[in-house]
């Protein structure tokens, strides 16, 4: 019986182990490269995120794809993101009772992003021009959280909101299958949302709630970010199976972001700062000290606290913080920024 018990155990580790999903991306991605280029989707916001995991992969940034129309060379990256760019279409928001939001999604982006490729050809895979692909870093920056964000700003409750999980990840999920299927991409990486109960934007739409140790963070807020990753790495593990070859890539903004918070002050971030935001709104002019905050403007970082948040994405050890005690080569890793 203890025999059985322990090979049980066994097993439930291993299952353990291989379900959740790695929270270091330099043995993934490192490993992957050398890449040419990377080609970002997402919200305008990305922009910096993406800037950032092409310093860290000695890669030039990516162009914005609207100064290349017409040509032929974008073998370097391109950046296709836009602002406020949702996964969803019109339609899902009318129909679940919202107010759509400006045309601009990321179904849209993945359309221009085939046209890049499919430009003078009958199908993609007559176009020589896939093979970029074969060697690009594809980089899906936390889709789904303006189509939250925007329900949010409508008036939707965290459990109403609830309900449109399955629907946003099933969406991304096809998003991501379409770039493997029809553009041939080998590598692709697709970020979670951060824990939106420690923005203060979100703070705002929802003042009630319980909040979360000293960082006042709203536990319901973070529960729902958490439902929506714990949806995503599930669809991701489904198209690791059916696409063995292809390496899909979760980036967990949630952790890393936990990460950069409890470690704050040894980054620079000021405690009384951590529910204001650096940029106001209307004529409100920037802070002075903007490497002390980390919020930007209530739903963004700052740059600073940005780069720390891929910086720890792309650490050896997960996390490169001293508070999480890896060794000295984590506060070594940490130096290596300043």
């Amino acid at each position: 019986m203890a025999s059985h018990c322990s090979s049980r155990y066994l097993l439930f580790l291993f299952l353990l182990s291989y379900s959740l999903p790695s929270f270091s991306l330099a043995k993934e991605a490192l490993r992957l490269a050398p890449f040419n280029s990377i080609y970002n989707l997402g919200s305008s916001s990305s922009s910096s995120a993406v800037n950032h995991i092409a310093a860290t992969l000695n890669l030039p940034s990516p162009q914005s794809f609207t100064k290349l129309l017409g040509t032929e060379f974008f073998d370097s990256g391109l950046n296709f993101a836009t602002p406020g760019a949702t996964i969803m279409k019109p339609f899902f928001f009318l129909k679940n009772g919202i107010t759509p939001p400006p045309p601009s999604h990321e179904l849209s982006q993945i359309v221009t992003f085939m046209k890049f490729f499919y430009k003078h050809c009958f199908n993609f895979h007559d176009c020589a021009k896939n093979k970029l692909l074969q060697k690009a870093l594809i980089f899906m920056d936390q889709p789904g959280v303006n189509d939250y964000k925007h329900a949010f700003l409508n008036g939707k409750s965290i459990s109403e909101a609830s309900h449109l999980v399955p629907e946003v990840v099933e969406t991304i999920k096809n998003s991501v299958e379409r770039l493997i299927k029809e553009a041939e991409a080998t590598t692709i990486m697709v970020s979670g949302i951060v824990p939106m109960g420690c923005f203060p934007g979100y703070r705002t739409l929802f003042p009630e709630g319980d909040a979360i140790g000293k960082n006042r963070c709203h536990r319901g807020l973070n529960m729902f970010s958490m439902f929506h990753n714990d949806h995503l790495w599930q669809a991701i593990l489904e198209l690791r199976v059916k696409y063995p070859d292809v390496h899909i890539i979760y980036a967990d903004h949630y952790k890393a972001f936990m990460a950069v918070l409890k470690n704050r002050a040894f980054l620079g971030f000021k405690t009384e700062n951590l529910m204001k935001v650096c940029w106001g709104s209307g004529a409100a002019a920037t802070c002075s000290d903007r490497a002390s905050y980390i919020h930007w403007d209530g739903f963004q970082l700052t740059p600073e606290a940005l780069e720390n948040l891929i910086d720890t994405l792309f650490s050896e050890k997960g996390f490169i913080f001293p508070e999480f005690k890896f060794g000295e080569e984590t506060t070594a890793a940490v130096t290596r920024r300043n």
